[in-house]
């Protein structure tokens, strides 16, 4: 038996001396598309771009001499214009999706090659009945510069509740995250600040099954996390010439837009969200692989998804107390709905009094 191990481990030292150099040029450029009809107001935005070879500009390259048309189930069709923020966009004046039509993509690049979606079906949305928000605690990874430690973090989870009964089990979210700060300055000419702070959600990917739940009614759909340390982050001055403030209060709004979907399009994006999720990805099995829903006549490869969706909103807003860990929770009637910091010197119609 040692004898066995020695060989054994004498192959695989002769093995290791060769190395393997993948030629990662040597992929065709592929296709890839974005898009999205909702029942909301357009105007609708298709991106179509090419992928580059592994040593060279990792950005897609974006193509801006295509053709692209969306066509309708009812017989009409709608051109898409290239614009300069690298969309195709639908003239909004024209054309709104509508419950219950289907929708499909048709694509031509200036060689000839002709891409199209399957036909998507613009399901009804369910109302959100509430977004609400609990008190969440994790464990995290952080570093000191020289050292990993694991530390406990904790802040708000925004949730979603949604009776999908009677509508599609699949739906897809959004969240807009707006932080107010109340900061007061003292001093000879006193003063007060209300500032609001939007937070990205870059990257991020929410989904639900109403098949997971009882009777299709999904409870509690935890969507955006804000940890504390974001909070701690935004109580900078935003005015480096002011003097120390005290802090009043500080919250979230939350927005949260829901999409419903076809069973395909929630497969495709519950791969994604697989993937993303996917901590040991260099061994680890990844179960699904996204499949999109774009095919090219002349056979080129392609990838994307192209989808039909009606859309629901709802808004809440909370303030984490946080020597008590408790999450409290205020009805409001309007939301914060900037995407820059803005901050004034009286409230606002949607100001609220936070408790911290």
């Amino acid at each position: 038996m040692r004898s066995l191990k020695i060989i054994l481990f004498a192959i695989l030292l002769v093995s290791c001396e060769e190395y393997f150099n993948p030629d990662t040029d040597a992929t065709e450029p592929i296709y890839v598309f974005e898009g999205l009809v909702t029942d909301q107001p357009g105007p609708y935005k298709v991106k179509v771009t090419r992928t580059n070879g592994y040593n060279d500009n990792r950005t897609n390259e974006v193509i801006t001499n295509a053709r692209v048309r969306i066509d309708c189930s009812d017989g009409k069709s709608y051109n898409l214009i290239f614009d300069k923020s690298g969309y195709y966009l639908s003239d909004s004046a024209s054309f709104v999706g509508e419950v219950g039509k289907s929708y499909m993509l048709l694509v031509t690049t200036s060689e000839g090659k002709t891409f199209e979606s399957t036909w998507e079906e613009l399901l009804p949305c369910p109302d959100i009945e509430d977004v609400s928000a609990k008190y969440y605690e994790e464990k995290v990874l952080s570093t000191n510069g020289s050292n990993y430690f694991d530390e406990t973090d904790f802040g708000i989870c925004a949730t979603n509740t949604t009776n999908a009964t009677g509508f599609t089990p699949y739906y897809r979210y959004e969240c807009k995250i707006v932080i107010q700060i109340h900061q007061y300055y003292p001093g000879l000419f006193p003063e007060n600040r209300y500032v609001y702070h939007p937070i990205t959600q870059q990257g991020l990917l929410f989904i639900a099954n109403a098949n997971n739940y009882t009777d299709n009614r999904i409870v509690e759909n935890q969507l955006y996390k804000t940890r504390k340390k974001i909070f701690n982050l935004t109580v900078d001055t935003l005015i480096p010439s002011m003097p120390e403030f005290i802090l009043q209060h500080r919250g979230e709004f939350v927005l949260v837009k829901q999409y419903s979907m076809t069973e395909s399009q929630y497969k495709f994006w519950n791969a994604v969200k697989d993937q993303q999720e996917n901590s040991n990805y260099l061994f680890g099995q990844i179960e699904n692989q996204p499949v999109g829903n774009i095919s090219c006549k002349s056979g080129d490869h392609a990838f994307g998804l192209f989808g039909a969706s009606a859309v629901k909103q709802n808004f809440g807003a909370f303030s984490l107390i946080e020597k008590s860990r408790n999450i409290m929770i205020y009805k409001i009637d309007s939301f914060p709905d900037t995407d820059t910091v803005a901050y004034y010197e009286h409230p606002q119609k949607y100001t609220i009094s936070f408790a911290n």
